[in-house]
């Protein structure tokens, strides 16, 4: 890599000590688009000076094969405090909307700025949702399955309930989980949602029953898991939580796989306590062959596509490059997680 200038102006502007010229920005993760044209092309648009690489590697092996760079640019590879010690830099970006493996605490305390792109892929996630819980609903992995070993009847996935007679319930209700909300309500679901860091009343003027956390459980016939990995959420789908909720619900899940207990999962699958469920995340990705939740007439499994449309992924591109140059501008841009970061920059 390129030395480090001192103390120089650099290209957006600022005096930052440390701050390279050219600006430097690496991919860690260029194989998920299969080139970084697209970044690249953003970035020179904005940039008078900067050069950006793709650099194919796991976390550990950061630091010796990046060396130092500006902006550290992520799909799903993590980012630890080391990581950001050793490479020197300023934003690290994550060209998605989660920011599970990125350690922000010890970001904000570098005043490394981290950044995501909270707003892309809404409808498509929405859509995908609705998707996967229809598809169980109305039974047709079932039927299809039946279909392939010779079998015609009408009653394969019996019991079906028409979407009027049921309740979507939605485990946290951000901006994903409401387009899936207004497509469900549309189905003509009763739609409920539990989400601690949003007020009754809002979940309310947002078209949903406010309900705590058992009582999504005790009350959905569709449970979408839409709540961020954290220390707080992983496993809370548990073998508990399928206890409570009834046996011809379905489980859907497009927010992180590590949410959901997949032992309690399947077990609770073989004991037929739950209709279905709708994967597009797991908790290993890709899984294992031998994965039990895999070739199952009870599971539908998609590889984290929730997000892809041709629209999603050229907006995702764009818009997380954009984000990442007005953090290291010093901007309170929406898709900045830590702000206070600004302050110990």
């Amino acid at each position: 890599p390129l030395p480090h200038g001192g103390g120089i102006y650099n290209t957006v502007g600022s005096p930052r000590s440390g701050m390279r010229d050219p600006i430097r920005a690496v991919m860690l993760d260029p194989d998920w688009f299969g080139d970084v044209d697209a970044e690249r092309d953003h970035f020179q648009d904005l940039l008078d000076d900067v050069v950006v690489e793709g650099i194919d590697c796991e976390e550990h092996e950061i630091p010796d094969r990046v060396g130092e760079a500006d902006l550290l640019l992520s799909h799903y590879t993590g980012v630890s405090a080391d990581v950001m010690d050793a490479t020197g830099c300023q934003v690290v970006s994550r060209y998605a909307t989660g920011i599970d493996g990125i350690d922000v605490e010890a970001a904000t305390e570098r005043g490394v700025r981290v950044t995501r792109v909270p707003t892309y892929c809404n409808d498509e996630v929405g859509t995908h949702i609705v998707s996967l819980a229809m598809a169980l609903v109305r039974g047709l992995p079932m039927y299809d399955a039946a279909a392939e070993d010779g079998g015609w009847e009408w009653d394969r996935a019996a019991p079906i309930r028409p979407p009027e007679r049921q309740t979507f319930g939605f485990l946290a209700f951000g901006n994903k989980a409401r387009a899936a909300a207004d497509r469900a309500s549309a189905l003509g679901f009763d739609v409920a949602a539990h989400d601690p860091y949003l007020d009754d009343d809002d979940v309310e003027a947002l078209g949903a029953t406010p309900v705590g956390f058992e009582e999504l459980l005790d009350t959905a016939d569709v449970l979408s898991v839409n709540t961020p990995l954290t220390e707080e959420t992983e496993g809370m789908i548990d073998a508990d939580a399928f206890a409570r909720l009834d046996d011809d619900a379905v489980l859907v899940n497009t927010s992180r796989g590590r949410v959901v207990d997949e032992t309690a999962l399947v077990d609770a699958l073989d004991a037929g306590e739950l209709r279905g469920a709708g994967l597009d995340v797991l908790a290993q990705e890709p899984p294992e062959p031998d994965n039990p939740l895999l070739g199952r007439d009870d599971v539908i499994v998609t590889p984290h596509a929730a997000w892809y449309s041709t629209g999603s992924a050229a907006t995702l591109r764009r818009r997380g490059t954009e984000i990442a140059v007005a953090a290291l501008r010093g901007e309170e841009v929406d898709g900045l997680v830590n702000p206070d970061a600004l302050g110990n920059a």
